[in-house]
């Protein structure tokens, strides 16, 4: 009889093979578990502002607007940003029986966004100019403006009288009626209503 084959050696792999395998899978879970902890004990905490840096906050989120005339409560008013001229209004408690409620109704948009250091002026009523008032030549071949302090309102003026600035004609001084109200003179530039060369000529003779 022949002799039987020597039996072969395993390997170590199919000696410990599930062993590792069950050790790994062991491992994997403790490692998972250990982070999910390590995240649930560290949440973010939200960041906290020191009183100083929560005033200065708050103060970068509000602005400072002027409302005269016709109002019953003129003044200088502190508004958060955002707020509209209907807010504005609402906080100088409202109109007086004196004021000019066609010109409002013609002129003034509630709904526009107050800009910090505004200044609002609501007429009483008869106080907004006719075209009679449109001012006279100059000698110097401009004209010069009649009106409250020698200037004219940009948001009470009429067209002619508009058209009476250095620079300004038809066109433009309807222009600026169709963009009323202005709470800033500056707004014309921004607004790209005149050029730079223009406002120049005309910033001393123009309010609000």
């Amino acid at each position: 009889m022949g002799e039987e084959p020597a039996p072969r050696e395993k390997t170590f792999f199919q000696i410990y093979g599930m062993t590792l395998i069950f050790a790994g899978i062991s491992v994997f879970f403790i490692v998972t578990s250990l982070i999910l902890l390590f995240k649930t004990l560290h949440t973010g905490e939200p960041i906290r502002f020191s009183s100083d840096e929560a005033s200065q906050s708050a103060r970068q989120r509000m602005v400072t607007v002027d409302i005269e005339g016709a109002v019953s409560n003129p003044g200088v008013y502190e508004t958060a940003e955002g707020s509209r001229i209907g807010d504005l209004l609402d906080h100088a408690g409202g109109l007086t029986p004196e004021a000019d409620n066609e010109w409002v109704g013609k002129t003034l948009n509630r709904a526009s966004i107050l800009t910090d250091g505004a200044k609002l002026y609501i007429p009483k009523k008869g106080e907004v100019q006719g075209d009679s008032d449109v001012g006279k030549k100059r000698e110097d071949g401009g004209r010069q403006t009649e009106g409250i302090g020698g200037v004219i309102s940009l948001n009470t003026a009429s067209e002619k009288e508009l058209d009476t600035l250095p620079g300004v004609g038809e066109v433009t001084a309807r222009k600026i009626i169709d963009n009323r109200p202005y709470q800033r003179t500056e707004e014309l530039l921004e607004r790209k209503i005149v050029g730079a060369s223009v406002y120049e000529k005309i910033k001393g003779l123009i309010t609000l």
